[in-house]
């Protein structure tokens, strides 16, 4: 019989097994048992994995896993690693994510990067399809090895005085983002969650930057990542918090940004963002069909346009990035 529970330390093996077997083989959280507790396990040892297993057998027949973004009593979080396999419980994936919801208590939960199965199952409950906005800024070079431009836009950037600089600790950003102003957001991240997602990742090394305006005051803090393939480079804006139009000002220092690193293009998965914004900021937007391709994938190189699917999550005012859920994971 099946029985469904929170995962503890002692199922890890046979979890991150599962993920090798049935999810996604060969996967950093199928092999390395380190960045698994580093995104699944908390401080007190607590793990944010629901499984259903037969503990006869120790067979797993399904799991879901959280990335709680809060300390709250009524935390935000994401789902993520959602995967059942053919068992007597026939809506063993349902069962896990309810009995998840109802441990955690959540007070909002929404998920981007969504499988065709998962979509189909979230319409099929009454939920609205939609997908993350992508938009680009290409560095004005002749030729582009990782992006594929059939028509070059690079529209004109004016230098506003605002310039970007970078940020080494949790403890300098704090003294730009209140945590009274993390905490007033929806999807309220708190500083644990941001100190271990960004300044201690175990693999990615990410660039945390301030705006600064042209009194060289700071409202804005921005997440970036360098991508390679090959000898060629972009980046990536990862998250964002303060005021979104603060990227409005920036345009020509991340022209400047993209010149000194020798980027081919600067891109930005995100919801909720008003498209002004983009447009401002000179940034083009990305659709999955257009004939400029901007990857995402890099393990392995895909060349092609990619759509981040998510479930509307019908909450104005809700921002959301690449960053959020497990999206921006190593593979």
């Amino acid at each position: 019989m099946i029985t469904i529970r929170r995962a503890v330390c002692e199922d890890i093996p046979n979890i991150m097994k599962f993920m090798d077997e049935h999810w996604k083989p060969g996967n950093i959280l199928a092999k390395n048992r380190d960045f698994f507790e580093w995104q699944f396990v908390e401080d007190d040892d607590s793990v944010n994995m629901w499984i259903g297993i037969d503990e006869e057998d120790g067979k797993i027949y399904g799991m879901v896993g959280a990335i709680i973004y809060n300390h709250k009593k009524n935390p935000d979080i994401s789902g993520c690693a959602w995967k059942t396999i053919k068992s007597e419980r026939t809506m063993l994936g349902m069962e896990l994510s309810d009995y998840m919801c109802e441990q955690l208590h959540p007070r909002y939960v929404c998920t981007a990067g969504l499988s065709d199965k998962a979509v189909k199952i979230n319409e099929l409950l009454g939920g609205i399809p939609t997908s993350m906005d992508h938009y680009y800024r290409l560095a004005d070079k002749e030729t582009y090895q990782i992006a594929s431009i059939t028509k070059k836009i690079i529209p004109q950037a004016k230098n506003t005085g605002y310039s970007i600089a970078k940020i080494s600790s949790v403890e300098e950003m704090k003294k730009v983002i209140q945590e009274e102003e993390l905490d007033d957001a929806i999807f309220s991240k708190d500083y644990i969650y941001i100190d271990r997602r960004y300044f201690k990742h175990p693999v990615y090394q990410y660039d945390v930057w301030k705006i600064l305006d042209n009194k060289k005051e700071s409202h804005s803090v921005f997440v970036t990542r360098e991508e390679k393939q090959g000898m060629d480079k972009i980046c990536k804006i990862i998250d964002f918090y303060g005021c979104m139009e603060d990227l409005i000002e920036i345009t020509a220092a991340l022209d400047e940004l993209m010149k000194q690193r020798g980027y081919e293009f600067i891109d930005v998965y995100s919801y909720g963002v008003p498209t002004y914004i983009y447009e401002k900021a000179g940034f083009v937007c990305c659709g999955e069909e257009d004939e400029n391709i901007i990857p995402n994938y890099f393990h392995p190189f895909v060349r092609k346009n990619i759509s981040l699917r998510m479930m509307d999550p019908l909450l104005p005012g809700l921002r959301m990035f690449r960053g959020d859920g497990d999206q921006d994971r190593p593979c």
